[in-house]
């Protein structure tokens, strides 16, 4: 269905990746009207293949998005526009969204599944390999880079612990601490009984062809051979828009909900990567359905009139 301008949804799901698809498949089942408004730019477009998803696993990101995208057509109640939302305002059951192209819609509740971006270090080669052999998560790529030799582009705690997390996959390990040098001795004597080598040299370039990296040169240009890199790297809300509406955040800068998926602000919610660190894509849509479901419930309390 397509969407017109001004109409009101009983939801507005802000992004349709796997959290926004997610919940708008248990909305749509539930028979409420709900619109998605994507610009489809998923942080995960960069790798070319997603893992540890049964059922789909090792099929490209995409594939699995364009699957649930046409299933989740399949219902009569839910529309879909490709924008960007850039505002929202209002209060519980009198939101109104505003999207890049001027337009406006109005809903009971939003769902934020707005995701976010990723910071980057600001190495030469870096880009090129994030998602293929730069790689954030051993749940999600740690089988495919198995037993070969690894680099841990991190320092201090974040790096003893990244090392201690992917020994099972890999003995090889060496931290990149990109001109760090921030561990206490009784890390650095652990690391060294465990055969960790830490290199604190800043790194120069990766090295790669078509993203699978091969070495790493240091500002001393020396080199090291590697197949691939962990790393790290900090995130940032993808819209300003859960930060001016008035939501809390944590230490991480990721937006703080209740076991319900429910902001501070009422009749707003968040669900998938914009309020968890555990970035996976079973678990975005596992956030998604339970966020919808807990919507379609405070629909029904608030038509009988009870009051959580």
């Amino acid at each position: 269905m397509a969407p017109t301008p001004d109409s009101h949804y009983e939801v507005i799901i802000i992004g349709g990746s796997y959290a926004g698809l997610s919940a708008a498949m248990t909305l749509g089942r539930s028979l409420r009207k709900v619109l998605i408004i994507d610009d489809g730019t998923p942080c995960n477009r960069f790798a070319p293949n997603a893992h540890n998803l049964p059922g789909f696993d090792g099929e490209s990101p995409k594939f699995i998005s364009d699957k649930m995208r046409e299933q989740v057509r399949c219902y009569p109640s839910i529309s879909f526009l490709k924008d960007r939302a850039d505002k929202v305002v209002g209060k519980d059951n009198h939101f109104t969204v505003s999207v890049s192209k001027g337009e406006k819609f109005h809903a009971n509740k939003i769902l934020l599944a707005t995701g976010v971006i990723d910071i980057l270090p600001d190495v030469k080669g870096f880009k090129e390999c994030w998602g293929i052999s730069a790689v954030h998560c051993p749940y999600c790529h740690g089988y495919e880079i198995a037993n070969k030799k690894i680099g841990v582009l991190a320092h201090g705690d974040a790096g003893v612990k990244m090392a201690q997390l992917i020994r099972q996959w890999s003995a090889a390990i060496h931290i990149l601490t990109n001109g760090n040098e921030d561990f206490t001795k009784e890390q650095l004597q652990e690391l060294h009984d465990k055969g960790t080598r830490v290199i604190t040299k800043e790194v120069k370039e990766m090295v790669h062809q078509d993203g699978v990296l091969s070495k790493v040169i240091f500002i001393d240009d020396t080199e090291e051979a590697l197949d691939a890199v962990y790393a790290r790297v900090g995130v940032t809300q993808a819209t300003d828009i859960p930060k001016k509406l008035g939501c809390e955040f944590d230490s991480h800068e990721f937006i703080v909900v209740d076991d319900h998926h429910r902001t501070k602000i009422s009749g707003l919610y968040a669900a998938g990567d914009n309020m968890s660190a555990m970035r996976s894509l079973t678990a975005a849509m596992a956030a998604g359905t339970k966020a919808a479901a807990m919507i379609n419930q405070e629909i029904v309390d608030q038509e009988y009139g009870i009051v959580d």
